[in-house]
This record gives structure tokens, sequence and C-alpha cells, in this order.
């Protein structure tokens, strides 16, 4: 199995929605699922950073749909490489509100990665993406009574 992961950022359009972030998490996961991928989206002040798991064509596949969807733009290919294990093998896609952690883990874990006080993964190096990334999940698992309201 020649298992990649691939992290992008975007730009949502202004009028993307909660309904529209919701939609988004839905469709993912069920295509996910039957591509084989694991992955994690994050969304924050109008931008989006994620991150796919799975065989280099399927990854490929999702990512070229991806790009395609008129819901945001500007994507920026950050890093598409090759590895040895899945780091979001759990989900087939979990969309995560950073307005929906604690504000001040969220702000330090942003500031820390990325310089910059507001979240901006287009100017994150891979490492400090996956490293946020990784971050991101462990907050968000360990928020028992978290629900994600879109």
């Amino acid at each position: 199995m020649n298992l990649y992961r691939l992290v992008y950022s975007s730009q949502a359009n202004s009028e993307l929605r909660p309904e529209d972030l919701k939609d988004i998490s839905v469709v993912s996961e069920k295509n996910n699922l039957a591509d084989g991928i694991t992955g994690l989206l994050c969304y924050s002040n109008l931008m989006f950073l994620q991150i796919l798991e799975g065989e280099h064509e399927q990854i490929n596949k999702t990512y070229h749909r991806i790009v395609g969807d008129k819901r945001h733009h500007t994507p920026i290919l950050i890093e598409c490489v090759p590895t040895q294990n899945r780091l979001f093998e759990v989900w087939s896609m979990q969309t995560i509100s950073l307005s929906d952690l604690a504000d001040s883990q969220i702000n330090t874990l942003i500031l820390k990665y990325s310089g910059s006080p507001k979240f901006k993964p287009n100017g994150m190096n891979p490492g400090q993406c996956l490293n946020f990334m990784k971050e991101v999940a462990n907050i968000y698992q360990l928020s028992d009574s978290l629900v994600i309201d879109f």
C-alpha cells in the first residue's frame, strides 16, 4: 500500500454558512470512508487547513475533487509525501471549527505555530501544519462533552 499524507490550505468564500460546513463534513465522511481516506479539516477565520491520508491515487482524486468545490478558493498544496502510518486513523474525516474549542488554547496554538494571532495556515510550513493539527485533534478528543454545532 502506498500510504500518503496531503496537507493543503484554502480560503473559504465569504458566503460560507454553518450549514455548508456541516454538509462538507457529512459528504466528506461518506466519500472518504468508501475511498479509505482518513483526515482532519480545521476551519477558522474563513480559512481551511486539511490533512488527507490514504493511498496515493485516492488522495489525488479526492484533492482534485476538493479543488473544484466552489465553497472555497485559492487552494495551496502545502505537502504531499509518503508516510509510514496514519495520524488520524479514527476519522474518515473530522471537521473542527476552531471557534468551538477553548479560545485560550486555540489562540496559543495559532500563535505557537503561525507566529500570527490569526489562523493563517498558508503561512505555516508542513511541520507546523502537522503539529498544529495533531494538537488540535488532542484538544478535540479531550473535550468529552464537546458537541460541534454547525
